[in-house]
């Protein structure tokens, strides 16, 4: 075994166990931390296997923006942990037919047994051997998202755009006791202050 085959063994390990962490640690803040380690052990296996451009938007994407989120959101919600415990075991039947049902849905995947050319990719691949081995894997990906799957990438967009302006919707509150500032009443109001000079 070769060096190289250590380290793999060594980040998928550590990133199978951070992975268990988050979600057996009670502590939340405990859970975003662990979680952290496990983006930095699979962007480490990332880079191993020589895609660098995923390697680096686990780092920026994940780590250096969702949950770094997470931690001010724990925070500035304040958690009660005591509550938190208690509801903890209220969850696990929902969540056990979410288990079943995501291993049944990766169990059809590898048989192959529904979709039999679910894994055939080939068409976005250039057939000359030369054209492959010239472009980088950042210059591939760019190439395949920008021409042949232009509409994916657009419709992934308008997506995220859509989910981005429902989340701000739901967090805005409708109770009357919520001061709000009404552009149109400010501007159309006389004043009766007068100033003197």
């Amino acid at each position: 075994m070769l060096i190289i085959e250590y380290i793999i063994c060594f980040f998928a390990l550590g990133a199978l166990f951070t992975a268990i962490q988050v979600i057996t640690k009670k502590n939340p803040v405990h859970s975003v931390f662990f979680l952290v380690c496990t983006f930095a052990n699979t962007s480490a296996l990332l880079l191993l296997l020589g895609v660098e451009f995923l390697a680096i938007i686990f780092w920026i994407v994940y780590v250096g923006a969702i949950a770094i989120l997470f931690i001010f959101v724990i925070k500035l919600i304040n958690i009660k942990l005591v509550e938190f415990l208690d509801n903890s075991t209220r969850y696990f039947p929902i969540g056990l037919i979410i288990g079943v049902a995501l291993f049944l849905e990766i169990s059809v995947y590898l048989t192959d047994d529904l979709s039999p050319n679910m894994h055939n990719i080939t068409e976005f691949i250039p057939t000359n051997l030369t054209q492959i081995l010239s472009f980088t894997n950042i210059e591939q990906l760019g190439k395949l998202l920008y021409t042949d799957l232009a509409l994916a990438l657009i419709i992934a967009g308008l997506i995220l755009l859509l989910a981005l302006i429902a989340a701000i919707l739901l967090t805005l509150g409708h109770e009357e006791e919520i001061k709000r500032q009404d552009i149109f009443n400010q501007v159309a109001r006389s004043s009766s202050i007068s100033y003197t000079v």
